[in-house]
């Protein structure tokens, strides 16, 4: 019994530190905190925005770079819900969260997109880091490009 519990516990932290980990990047975008936001993935990353945003940008080193200095929006309020964590194993797992974002760019649009976040997550020395990152998109306002429909997105069991 006893080590039946303490796998429960060990999997209830982990499950608290990779919602953290989710909300951690959100806060950390609406703060343009770009060196903490790269510091939250692996060093062989792969993020993917969608092709109207760009092709996937693959290392940590280049992820953060998306984020150099005089580029973005004045201002961003990311919003999430909905996180579900299926593990695969005890040092990896599937995550999949609902996010709403709001942008103002320099010329005062108000870019939004609803869609989720579709993420593989990989425990370690430092903690959770995402190994994989795809946004895909359920709707948008204000915002001309190229999304990865959320409507085509795989099933994960959860």
């Amino acid at each position: 019994m006893g080590d039946g519990i303490e796998r429960a516990v060990r999997r209830l932290v982990d499950k608290d530190e990779i919602v953290d980990l989710v909300h951690r990047y959100s806060y950390y975008v609406d703060q343009k905190f770009y060196d903490e936001i790269a510091e939250l993935f692996t060093e062989d990353c792969v993020v993917d925005y969608g092709p109207g945003v760009g092709p996937p940008v693959q290392g940590r080193t280049a992820f953060r770079a998306m984020f150099g200095a005089g580029r973005g929006f004045v201002v961003t309020s990311h919003h999430n819900a909905n996180v579900l964590v299926s593990f695969e194993g005890d040092d990896r797992a599937t995550v999949r969260t609902s996010c709403y974002a709001w942008h103002e760019t320099s010329q005062g649009a108000t870019p939004r997109i609803w869609g989720a976040y579709y993420d593989v997550v990989v425990r370690n020395p430092e903690g959770w880091r995402f190994a994989r990152r795809q946004l895909r998109v359920a709707g948008s306002e204000n915002w001309d490009a190229e999304w990865h429909p959320l409507a085509d997105a795989p099933k994960i069991d959860f």
